[in-house]
């Protein structure tokens, strides 16, 4: 169990969930196809991005509800309701864009926890992370 934890944390600190490594962005928006040190392919199947599409839309919506409801408790009976209304469409319009890295390699991790690598994929790792052979 705690091998899974440590992949899920892994992925949260926006590090590749198998083996820790930190370079697995390319840029801010786009993930390497596998990870430089491990060779693990961080996509594992067709639509595999729609979890971390779900990551980022709990976060968002997490973080609105915060701001929205605390809004209100803060400034209750006297709610600024045109106030709230602007921070929510800024909220939700800034918060996927900043974290969207964070969620993919959430993701990553979550997938990791629930769904352990197979042979398959641990034995495809291993060769596309040894160097090409110089003969």
């Amino acid at each position: 169990m705690s091998d899974r934890i440590t992949r899920l944390t892994r992925g949260m600190r926006k590090r590749c969930a198998r083996c820790g490594e930190r370079d697995v962005w390319a840029s801010f928006f786009e993930l390497e196809e596998r990870c430089p040190r491990c060779g693990y392919l961080f996509v594992r199947e067709d639509g595999y991005w729609v979890g971390a599409m779900t990551v980022i839309i709990v976060l968002t919506e997490l973080v609105f509800g915060a701001v929205f409801v605390g809004g209100m408790l803060l400034t209750w009976p006297d709610v600024p309701w045109t106030g709230l209304l602007i921070a929510g469409l800024v909220l939700n319009a800034v918060v996927p864009v900043v974290f969207y890295p964070w969620s993919k390699t959430t993701w990553i991790g979550l997938d990791l926890f629930f769904s352990p690598p197979t042979a398959v994929e641990e034995a495809e790792s291993i060769a596309a992370s040894q160097p090409p052979d110089g003969s």
